[in-house]
């Protein structure tokens, strides 16, 4: 009888871009398009070669979670569609993005996030690990082996048709929500001759001086496009549907739109790490505190009156003043700091347009009511889909995601980490997910829930853990019975929700909330299956741990470890990680 230990004991884990797989002697493959961002902007990163049963061993500590860290005999394989790391960072590079509050600046322009994680993965070794290129066009659960089967493709293979097939035990589907951009439908647009283009595919040789530039929607993206581009464009035209909530820049600290930190701020940082996490805590508060106007009541109210008196006073036109600003709650849609914006409507080169398009010409957009503008260029800043996956993934008893994930399937997902019928399946951002502030602890929190569900398929003597339909449908009856006291059920168009009004976006509650709620796995909720149901508990083994009977921890003695054992310890975890110089690209064609 063996030791107890992970009975699984050569688990291998691979990643791609946006979808990660778990295997038994076989692969575990995680996916991640165009979203997969390695980290967030305060995260910890480094090797982990403690185990040699490991294969190869790295943790991402902050995105993906210390998934090598914590699961035992595992090596990592990445899987990105594109030709480089930075997902979002990498494909959204219109002037102007700036979406995420560090380094040099408080918003860091899209180029210096990307070149952070770029950074990051060389200095710590983890480029080794990525195998760029490679999309996945299918995955579908084989009950009789347990296993998931995925297929990809080699994105710039001759033959776009040949798949490699991967088997493994765990899927994990991490495709992000972003990236899957959506063009508007226009009629004639094929006929416009100018370039038309996405703010998700920015091209990097755009030339737009002394160009009329037409701006359709006045989304997130939109506002800090034109905020970059108005002075380089002979004229903007921007042209949008509906009004939006433009807030004050609180996080600022005096209301500018923002703030750059100097050499020296850096160095006080570096000098003193207690002032870098109070500067963290203290933006994480603020962040925090500025979402109690989600619920309905006084608190919402307050919020729109703010943002409605921010507005008036930054719009100098009465008339744009009006096509501007909802009657709906603010947060509602998606609210946006865009002091920036505001401030290029103010100028002579910039046009707001409120109305429906009506067609394209060759040089121009027409709306309903006739009015026809002369465009050299149209950036569609029209947003995404964020859910339907754009490759079938299909579970037990053939269950399909793509149907599961639209209008008719409800959109429903349990615990913003798994969904019933797919065994041994697990997502990143499904519908009804943490959202409410930076993206990056929501993540960090799913990745932290994943892998203790992981863990005890690992250590278990389970074949397969799949959540209820039973236990899904009750969760999604709470998460519904909360959005009639949230701001998103309000009469607005949004991606929060469907046509019909349902929201599927938002988690109810903070993130907080939803750290609080996911402190314990209920194991009520799933289905567990064993290798063999009369010997469930045979994982236990002889009677020995894998450590044998002298471990070096004690669990029952204060603190575990002798005086040396934590002095060792001490020193070791005192010593950063020596970064290492990039190894050789991997091949593009590989067999996990």
């Amino acid at each position: 009888m063996a030791p107890f230990r992970r009975i699984r004991a050569s688990r291998e884990m691979a990643i791609r871009t946006g979808v990660f797989l778990v295997g038994r002697a076989k692969p575990l493959a995680l996916l991640a398009p165009p979203l997969f961002a390695i980290g967030r902007p305060f995260g910890d990163y480094g090797l982990s070669t403690d185990r040699v049963s490991r294969q190869t061993a790295a943790y991402y500590r902050s995105w993906s979670g210390d998934a090598t860290h914590r699961l035992e005999n595992v090596s990592i394989t990445v899987y990105e569609k594109n030709d480089d790391i930075g997902g979002t960072w990498l494909e959204n590079r219109y002037p102007g993005w700036n979406p995420n509050p560090e380094w040099s600046q408080l918003y860091a322009s899209a180029q210096e996030i990307h070149r952070y994680l770029t950074h990051t993965v060389d200095a710590f070794g983890l480029r080794e690990y990525f195998r760029f290129g490679k999309e996945c066009v299918g995955a579908e659960w084989d009950e009789a082996s347990c296993e998931w089967l995925v297929s990809f493709r080699g994105v710039h293979d001759v033959d776009g048709r040949a798949t490699t097939r991967l088997k493994c035990d765990v899927f994990v589907y991490a495709v992000g929500r972003l990236n899957n951009w959506k063009m508007p439908d226009i009629t004639g647009l094929s006929e416009f001759q100018g370039p038309v283009l996405h703010t998700a595919s920015w091209p990097r040789d755009i030339e737009l001086g002394n160009k009329n530039v037409a701006v359709i929607g006045n989304g997130a993206s939109a506002v800090q496009c034109i905020a970059g581009i108005h002075q380089l464009a002979k004229k903007v035209y921007n042209i949008v549907r509906s009004g939006t909530w433009l807030v004050p820049h609180v996080f600022s600290g005096n209301g500018e739109p923002q703030v750059d930190y100097s050499e020296e701020d850096a160095a006080q940082w570096n000098r003193d790490p207690e002032s870098y996490a109070d500067f963290r805590y203290g933006l994480e508060r603020q962040l925090a505190s500025s979402f109690a106007g989600l619920w309905l009541g006084a608190s919402s109210e307050a919020f729109t009156r703010a943002a409605a008196q921010h507005m008036g006073r930054k719009i100098q036109d009465a008339g744009v003043r009006a096509a501007l600003v909802p009657d709906f709650p603010a947060g509602c849609r998606r609210f946006t700091p865009a002091d920036r914006y505001l401030d290029a409507l103010n100028q002579s080169r910039v046009a707001l347009v409120k109305g429906t398009i009506a067609g394209a010409t060759r040089d121009s957009l027409v709306m309903q009511d006739g009015a026809s503008y002369p465009v050299d260029v149209i950036v569609c800043a029209t947003g995404f889909d964020p859910y339907t996956p754009r490759f079938s993934v299909r579970g037990r008893a053939g269950l399909e995601l793509q149907e599961l994930w639209s209008d008719r399937g409800g959109y429903e997902s349990y615990m913003a980490a798994a969904v019933a019928g797919f065994p041994n399946f697990f997502a990143f951002n499904p519908p009804i997910c943490p959202v409410n502030g930076s993206a990056f602890p929501g993540i960090e929190r799913t990745s932290d829930y994943i892998i203790r569900v992981i863990t005890r398929l690992q250590t278990d003597n389970l074949k397969s853990i799949a959540v209820t339909q039973e236990a899904q449908s009750t969760f999604n009856k709470w998460v519904q019975g909360r959005m009639a006291s949230m701001v998103w059920s309000g009469p607005c168009s949004s991606w929060y929700k469907t046509e019909s009004g349902k929201v599927i976006m938002p988690w109810p509650g903070t993130i907080l909330h939803y750290y609080r709620a996911t402190e314990v796995v209920r194991w009520e909720d799933f289905d567990l299956r064993f290798q063999d149901e009369s010997m469930k508990y045979g994982s236990f083994g002889n009677g020995i741990t894998s450590e044998g009977f002298a471990p070096k921890e004690i669990p029952w003695l204060p603190g575990g470890q002798s005086r040396n054992q934590k002095s060792l310890a001490a020193r070791q975890s005192s010593t950063p990680p020596e970064p290492k110089p990039t190894p050789p690209q991997a091949p593009q064609t590989e067999h996990i």
